[in-house]
């Protein structure tokens, strides 16, 4: 038998040359350690002896009758002699140390791959098995079979299918077991957010027999402030975790409810991974109930726990805390147990195998050479997938290429059966960058609506924003949601990342000024029977009479004024009766009250920086283009894309400034198309988000503002060119609001 070194050290000698291993993927595998390295024979050997030599004299002194070294000179020996001893003791140490993290690098190796292969009882091949360990391909094309019938051949959990040519983990009787016999642990977990977060709350809840038992709640001290906010969302702050157990006093108990059990998350791949990094031993199977609604939901758009709630008729309550939530995750399991019996999956190992996207039972096959990937550029652009024949496939855009790419190529982990159809017809693509997201995300847009990819779905990859709208001019004006701008002289509110969150906002301003939310024309009778709002005193009802115009028009002042920030009584009044309720012990109530206040704050915070854009809209967006060597210009025309100019000299920037002032009066009143549309609803997201971005944006009053300002244009455009990759000039420069 060769010594435990060579058998350690012979797979990693069948690594070819270009082969790196993937350590972000598997953090903690095969690290590469200091006695992998090849050592220098002669140096490593021939130290030892010359060191011997010196102490003893010159070579060969004891032949010639040479006397030994004596006094100073042998006292200066015997320190080489230690010295010499030392060396070698702590070489064989390292040796042995580095023998032992090899052997544990190897072991935790067989680990993750058994993991991976016990929650796919359709097995993997070769080639996925090696993604998740290897960056790129090898030359050698036999590589990948050695080196898996080195790791995992003579392991007993693993066998291979010569026939299918697929790995799988070896028969286990618990993954045949019925799914009623079966007891699953719902979890959920609250986190102090920010990077390295920590758990501050688990709540988890057992589900046996289609129906939840027992459940588990703790707080955790996580021995580090909590974001605020995630005190705001959560409602759990630092002085309520501040006399909680830590988590080595909560985890043991938590193991110990789940043991025996098949842990459950929405989410999974957060809530066990948080649970793994802090060393709970999750040897079981993981069930994801977003990867179920993936299959059991197919039609759902967001498959958050809230719209997966909505969806399945399940009431939420008590929101973004650990067992309300774990509860609700419950709820929708039990449902989706329901729908799984329907399909004919009764056991176990057919729900794990269920529940992955890629569970079709054909081997994942790319044709792109990954070497290919070297020369993708980690930068803003839009990307082609073409197939066999040059045929565009798909169209797609990503803020760094190079890794949004990768993650097509890598592994069929989190791919959907559309994606993955997709990935084994593509044979090659190519890309454009384009310097920013925006401009990847409106050249995508064009893109799909002219090349028509037939793996893309008109409209499904653009952003939803969503608007309030409050029609000032009318008798008695209306607040409604809308997803669009339009150049009616209305006032708008927003943008809101989405349509529902744009509701919420409506909810809470109707009920606090009591504006109007519904729709249809008004002929205010005093015999009328008002809706359901003017009944229960939402709204002043002007459609029963109960108001006249003056003391409407009032409100509609008021709601204006508070959101220019010149008003704060109605932050007062709520704030008082957040107290008076949580005084009367009515906790919950007090929770909505506060976290309407937060929702009017973001929203007033939001109009003071945005209203001189979405009200006006008309603006100019100044971006650096991708080549650093000219400015891209946007121009937003009655709320639409009505030009887009690349930027070079001074005769361009004229040329544009030009143009823009010929199209402003008709692109104020002209009909609005599917382009605009598109671009509108980018753009605007865009707007939401700028924050994060770089740009500048010029406000335009009339035709003629951007003829006024033509020199600081001008300047502007050569500062985006100048600047590189650093800051870009504010938007001060322009005059224009902060």
């Amino acid at each position: 038998m060769p010594p435990l070194r060579r058998r350690i050290r012979r797979p990693l000698r069948l690594l070819p040359r270009g082969r790196r291993l993937l350590l972000p993927a598997l953090p903690g595998l095969l690290r590469p350690h200091p006695e992998h390295r090849p050592r220098g024979r002669g140096i490593s050997r021939a130290l030892p002896r010359a060191l011997d030599e010196r102490v003893r004299g010159l070579p060969g002194a004891a032949a010639t009758g040479a006397r030994p070294v004596r006094g100073a000179a042998a006292s200066r020996a015997r320190g080489v002699r230690a010295g010499a001893a030392r060396h070698r003791d702590a070489r064989q140490t390292a040796g042995r140390d580095g023998q032992a993290a090899r052997l544990l690098h190897l072991l935790s190796l067989r680990e993750r791959l058994h993991q991976y292969l016990a929650d796919r009882p359709a097995g993997a091949t070769a080639e996925e098995l090696l993604d998740l360990v290897f960056v790129a391909r090898g030359r050698d094309p036999d590589f990948g079979d050695r080196f898996l019938a080195t790791l995992l051949g003579t392991d007993p959990r693993f066998r291979f299918d010569p026939v299918e040519r697929r790995w799988r983990a070896g028969a286990c009787d618990a993954l045949q077991r019925p799914l009623a016999e079966v007891d699953f642990v719902v979890v959920d977990l609250e986190t102090t957010g920010g990077a390295g977060d920590g758990i501050i709350e688990i709540g988890a809840a057992r589900v046996a027999g289609g129906r939840i038992g027992e459940r588990f709640v703790s707080l955790v001290n996580p021995g580090r402030p909590i974001q605020p906010f995630v005190m705001r969302l959560t409602g759990i702050t630092d002085a309520m975790v501040a006399g909680a157990p830590p988590l080595s006093e909560v985890l043991p108990r938590f193991v110990e409810f789940a043991r025996r059990a098949v842990l459950v998350a929405h989410n999974a791949n957060f809530d066990a991974g948080h649970l793994r990094a802090a060393g709970a031993p999750l040897d079981a199977p993981v069930v994801c109930t977003i990867r179920l609604a993936r299959r059991l939901l197919p039609d759902m758009r967001r498959r958050s726990l809230d719209a997966v709630a909505a969806k399945l008729g399940i009431a939420c309550f008590n929101r973004h805390r650990a067992l309300p939530d774990a509860e609700i995750a419950a709820e929708i399991l039990c449902v989706f147990l329901e729908k799984l019996r329907e399909r004919g999956v009764e056991r176990l190992d057919q729900l794990l195998d269920y529940q992955r996207s890629a569970s079709d039972g054909r081997p994942f096959v790319v044709h792109v050479p990954r070497t290919r990937l070297d020369d993708v550029p980690p930068v803003p652009g839009v990307y082609h997938l073409l197939g066999r024949d040059g045929r565009l496939l798909y169209v797609g855009k990503a803020r760094r290429l190079r890794e949004r790419l990768a993650a097509y190529f890598t592994n069929a982990r989190g791919h959907s059966p559309r994606i993955l159809d997709l990935i084994r017809h593509v044979h090659d693509f190519r890309v454009t960058e384009t310097g920013s997201e925006l401009a990847a995300s409106l050249l995508e847009a064009r893109q799909i609506r002219e090349l028509k990819p037939p793996y893309n779905r008109q409209g499904r990859g653009l952003p939803r924003v969503g608007f309030l709208k409050l029609g000032v001019r009318a008798r008695f004006p209306r607040l409604w949601t809308t997803q669009r701008l339009a150049a009616d002289h209305a006032t708008y509110l927003g943008p809101f990342a989405s349509l529902a969150a744009a509701e919420r906002a409506l909810s809470v301003l109707g009920r606090l000024f009591k504006l109007r939310t519904c729709a249809g024309r008004l002929h205010p009778a005093p015999d009328f029977t008002p809706c359901l709002s003017g009944q229960v005193g939402a709204c002043t009802a002007p459609c029963a009479a109960r108001v006249d115009e003056a003391a409407y028009r009032a409100q509609v002042d008021a709601c204006l004024a508070f959101l220019d920030g010149g008003d704060d009584r109605a932050l007062a009044w709520l704030a008082a009766r957040r107290d008076v309720l949580a005084s009367d012990l009515r906790f919950e109530s007090a929770a909505q009250a506060q976290r309407d206040i937060e929702l009017l704050e973001s929203l007033r915070r939001r109009q003071q920086r945005l209203n001189w854009v979405v009200t006006r809209q008309n603006f100019v967006v100044l971006l650096p283009a991708e080549t650093r060597d000219s400015a891209v210009l946007y121009a937003v025309l009655g709320g639409r894309l009505a030009v887009e100019a690349r930027l070079t000299a001074a005769a361009d920037v004229v040329a544009t400034a030009r143009l823009v002032r010929e199209r402003f009066a008709r692109y104020q009143e002209a009909p609005l198309t599917r382009a605009d549309v598109d671009g509108a609803a980018i753009i605007s997201a865009w707007l939401r988000d700028r924050s994060a971005h770089e740009g500048i944006i010029l406000p335009l009053d009339g035709p003629d503002a951007i003829i006024e300002r033509l020199d600081e244009l001008t300047v502007t455009v050569q500062d985006l060119r100048m600047a590189g990759v650093g800051p870009l000039p504010s938007i001060e420069a322009f005059g224009g609001p902060a």
